[in-house]
């Protein structure tokens, strides 16, 4: 990999403001394969995070929850364990 690029690429996101910077942070973040997550496996947004997002004009929110609802669909459609759990009685003897 061409690491002037990489540094180059860098210090244009560093010059970006903090939610602009986020926004790259959480692009990057969302198409680098990730390794499964044992220790944490809370997903939980920090609140500058979060205070990110509901800045975001409407239209772009909406986009972001849509992509996230098919992500679930095909989550939901391609597992079966929460039907597994779905299928018990609700009262164990």
């Amino acid at each position: 990999m061409n690491t002037q690029l990489v540094d180059s690429i860098v210090q244009m996101v560093e010059n970006l403001p903090p939610e602009e910077r986020d926004l790259v942070k959480h692009k990057l973040l969302s198409i680098a394969p990730q390794p499964e997550q044992t220790e944490n496996p809370s997903n939980e947004l920090t609140l500058d995070e979060r205070r990110a997002f509901l800045r975001k004009p409407l239209a772009e929110r909406r986009s972001i929850l849509s992509q996230q609802a098919e992500e679930m669909l095909t989550h939901y459609q391609s597992s079966n364990e929460w039907r597994e759990l779905m299928a018990g009685d609700i009262i164990d003897d």
